[in-house]
């Protein structure tokens, strides 16, 4: 069933935006084992496989396009996982934590996701008892 104009308008007004746009997501920390230098793939014996940290979402987002943006212009529809840009998080792997930061679009090869956050802080999910 084909959506209506103003419903479709209401679903993207939820949308999450790109940069500068502070957003903040609440999942577990996870590991991506890529490809990356010399090769990216091409020769796996000799390329690295750094741990890149990620957020596997157990809902998929969407993040709306900014036109005026030469990285960001288009839609990312159903997002399941989004690279975090941070140095430190072997201590949060397997942990929920409370993101926040600025989406961006990958752009780069070191860039494993469509989405990539741009982390201002992070912090563990309160134990409930």
């Amino acid at each position: 069933m084909a959506l209506s104009s103003s419903r479709a308008e209401e679903n993207r007004s939820t949308w999450l935006h790109f940069e500068p746009t502070v957003v903040k997501l609440t999942e577990v920390v996870g590991v991506a084992y890529e490809y990356g230098p010399p090769s990216w793939g091409d020769e796996p014996k000799t390329d690295k496989r750094p741990g890149t940290p990620i957020l596997r979402l157990s809902k998929p987002i969407n993040v709306l396009g900014d036109p005026t943006s030469d990285i960001n212009r288009g839609d990312a529809e159903n997002v399941e996982e989004v690279q975090l840009q941070l140095d430190k998080y072997r201590g949060l792997v397997g942990k929920g934590v409370i993101v926040t930061g600025t989406l961006y679009r990958d752009h780069t090869g070191w860039h494993f996701t469509e989405v990539v956050m741009m982390v201002r802080s992070i912090r563990k999910v309160p134990k409930v008892k």
